[in-house]
């Protein structure tokens, strides 16, 4: 079974994301909390890690930074709502795989997840 991590401040979109992919047969984390999902993102393997870039205290640059520097070949992705945020192209430059636009579509997500 696929396992999947989501840190999202918004817990709404946490608890979307986990009914969506639970019904989809996959194992689901989520975080509101950046620096306890990026914890768990260096202490678990995952098959796919969705990070939100816009949050408090950490955003999702330094997060994905913080998981790439400890798993390199982690594949993160990034969600946001300003696709030309300059934390976007951070993200990027750290290794994220892609960057999805909310409200994100859940069949990007899972091609992501093919093996």
């Amino acid at each position: 079974m696929k396992k999947l991590l989501i840190i999202d401040d918004e817990s709404m979109i946490v608890d979307v994301a986990k009914v969506i992919f639970k019904d989809l047969g996959y194992q689901v984390d989520g975080y509101t909390d950046p620096v306890a999902g990026e914890k768990q993102a260096i202490k678990e393997d995952y098959d796919l890690i969705l990070v939100d870039l816009r949050m408090p205290v950490r955003n999702g640059a330094q997060v994905a930074e913080g998981i790439l520097k400890a798993k390199p070949d982690a594949q993160v992705l990034i969600i946001t709502a300003y696709p030309t945020d300059p934390l976007a192209k951070q993200a990027m430059d750290a290794g994220v795989k892609t960057l999805l636009k909310k409200p994100f579509e859940i069949a990007k997500i899972i091609d992501f997840l093919k093996d």
